[in-house]
This record gives C-alpha cells, sequence and structure tokens, in this order.
C-alpha cells in the first residue's frame, strides 16, 4: 500500500515499531476482577469498580474541556491511574473510595503537569475536591504514584498511533480531505473508549487500529483498499488479528448504546469533510455541564454531579 522507498513513512513505520515496544511497560492489568463482589459488601465498605472509573474518566473529559487540555492527557491520566492501582503499592486505593478519588484527581493533576502548557495549582485540586484533599495530600499522592509507576508517564497514546497509521495512506487513496475526515471520526471512537474500563486492558496501538479500521469503513465502500490498510497496517502494528476484530465490534457497540449522538456527529464530519459516512448510529444528544467539582458517587453512596 506503501512506497517503502519514502523515507518519510520509513520513519513513521520505525516510529510506530519503537512505540509499541515502549507500549510493554505501560500495559494495564484486570484489576478489578479479584475484588469482592459488590453485592457481597456494605454499602460504605464496597471496593471501587467500573462505574467509580468511569465517573472520574467523565469528570476528566469534562475538566479537560473547560481547560482545553487535549484529550491524550485524559487518556495518559487514566492510563497512570489505571497501573498504579494495579501495583501492590496502589492495590490498597481500590477497597476505599476517598482514596480512590485522591489517586484519580491527583493522576489528572500530574500528567496536566506534564503534557499541558500551563499547570493545575495542587490548591484547585483541593478545591475541585470540595476540600476532602488538601494540597499536601495532592502532592503526597502523586510522589506515591510515581514511585508506584516507575515514572513512566509518557504512555504511546491511541491518537498518537493513530496519526501515524493515517499517515502511512497514500495520497492517491485518500487525499487530504479524506484524511482528515478519517482522523475526525477515529478520534470520536478512541474518546468514548477511555472512559470504559473493558478498554484499558487493550494496547493503545491495538484500539487505535480498530478505531481506524471501523473509520475507514464508515467513508468508503472500496472493499479492496479496506482489505489493503487491514493487510499492511498490521503488519507494521503486530496486532493480534483476533483480538483487533473483537475490538472493533466492542467500540461499534459502545457507540450504538451509547447516549451522545456519535452517529450525527460522524456524518456531520464527514460532511464538512467532503465525504460520504455510513454511520447510522443514532442517541440522545447529552449536554455538556460546566465544570464542577470530582464526582461524590465515587466517595458516597448517593448519586451527585455537583
Amino acid at each position: 500500500m506503501y512506497s517503502t522507498n519514502d523515507m518519510t513513512t520509513e520513519s513513521n513505520i520505525e516510529t510506530i515499531r519503537a512505540m509499541r515496544r515502549q507500549e510493554d511497560h505501560y500495559r494495564v492489568s484486570d484489576y478489578l476482577s479479584d475484588l469482592p463482589e459488590p453485592a457481597a459488601c456494605s454499602a460504605v465498605d464496597a471496593p471501587v469498580d467500573a462505574s467509580c472509573r468511569f465517573l472520574m474518566a467523565k469528570w476528566f473529559g469534562e475538566i479537560a474541556g473547560f481547560c482545553h487540555y487535549k484529550t491524550e492527557t485524559v487518556a495518559i491520566a487514566m492510563n497512570c491511574l489505571d497501573r498504579f492501582v494495579s501495583t501492590p503499592e496502589g492495590r490498597e486505593i481500590l477497597f476505599d473510595r476517598n482514596l480512590y478519588q485522591l489517586a484519580a484527581m491527583t493522576a489528572l493533576y500530574s500528567s496536566v503537569k506534564i503534557h499541558e502548557q500551563e499547570a493545575m495549582d495542587p490548591a484547585l485540586v483541593s478545591t475541585l475536591s470540595r476540600g476532602v484533599h488538601s494540597p499536601e495530600a495532592v502532592e503526597a499522592m502523586e510522589r506515591r504514584m510515581l514511585m508506584a509507576v516507575q515514572w513512566r508517564v509518557n504512555q504511546p497514546s491511541a491518537m498518537s498511533f493513530a496519526r501515524l497509521m493515517i499517515n502511512l495512506i497514500p495520497n492517491q487513496f485518500l487525499d487530504s480531505h479524506q484524511k482528515e475526515a478519517l482522523l475526525d471520526i477515529t478520534k470520536l471512537q478512541i474518546d468514548m473508549t477511555i472512559n470504559e474500563y473493558d478498554f484499558c486492558t487493550h494496547d493503545a496501538s491495538s484500539v487505535a487500529f480498530a478505531c481506524v479500521l471501523n473509520a475507514i469503513e464508515s467513508i468508503t465502500d472500496d472493499g479492496m483498499f479496506y482489505a489493503n490498510v487491514e493487510t499492511t497496517m498490521g503488519e507494521v502494528v503486530n496486532a493480534d488479528d483476533t483480538s483487533v476484530q473483537d475490538l472493533r465490534f466492542a467500540i461499534y457497540e459502545l457507540m450504538t448504546g451509547s447516549d451522545d449522538d456519535v452517529g450525527q456527529r460522524m456524518n456531520k464530519t464527514s460532511a464538512k469533510r467532503g465525504v460520504g459516512s455510513s454511520f447510522t448510529m443514532g442517541g440522545n444528544v447529552s449536554k455538556r455541564n460546566s465544570v464542577h467539582s470530582s464526582p461524590r458517587t465515587v466517595a458516597a453512596t448517593s448519586i451527585s454531579t455537583r
């Protein structure tokens, strides 16, 4: 599909392979699988579950939108949090929802400091926790977290893989407008996977590859082109075919079951870029709330997001 004589192409391929090697250090175990079932615990003692993680990830997204942070920063923060609670040093966090809230907010605080132009003040993080966690507690948790994850805070994100993959497609197959549409549709899918626990144990490269393939099917019905991309890109990424196909289906199911009107957003994106789209997924448009404090549902049984 691509020319092996192209220096830029060769550079992109080598970058993807280097990132794939780096990915080995950022894998997340299925750390919720061996926790006690919520039904076996009292409401006060219930361990952290996938719903807690979803709420914190969703809150991260709201903070990112309000502060104009990159969604990749949110993905890196969630990966850091997931890896931290997977370690022996962080596992106890899963049995204390107050500490989990602190760890989650600290992961975002630390990731913003590293990957954004302007850092968050620990006092602001404390305020967002409604004063439950002091600035000193945030800084102490950050030290604990960084030690536990061995200071690995530069995860190759799914979007960084996706950009390189799409850049490998020659212009004779897709022009610049089509590539932009492909990237936008891929990003919509990747952003949705960040909140979901079921995707955190998969390599970012596999998630990116699955989203790119889904996006290609949404903008073209050229089966030969799709098969060419699937084969040649699969060799570069060295992803497991069965795992990628399972991910494609899971991502599609996630999008069709979403409250957000993802299909309409994809169709609008494609129309704006001058390409067609076959996505017909519907739903109710979910209005974004203004930035608010960290969700209380993580640390309390009553549901409240304000």
